[in-house]
């Protein structure tokens, strides 16, 4: 069986923006110095695709529920 999830998913924000969430670091991800955050849906799912084929998949449960994209 395996039990591997996707490193990066969605979040929205409070502020109806959205941010890709590195779940190996349990923080917002980054990507070229800068914070992926206050992003629009398409932009932010768009780079947690981008991440998740440039970076390897973790193992196990994540520690956070996921978002509907």
């Amino acid at each position: 069986m395996n039990n591997s999830t996707l490193r990066f998913d969605v979040i929205l924000m409070p502020t109806e923006k959205w941010m890709v969430w590195d779940d190996h670091h349990a923080a917002p991800a980054t990507f070229g110095g800068e914070i992926l955050s206050g992003l629009h849906h398409e932009a932010a799912a768009l780079l947690a695709d981008i991440l998740n084929e440039l970076y390897p998949q973790t193992t196990g449960q994540s520690a956070r529920a996921s978002n509907v994209r």
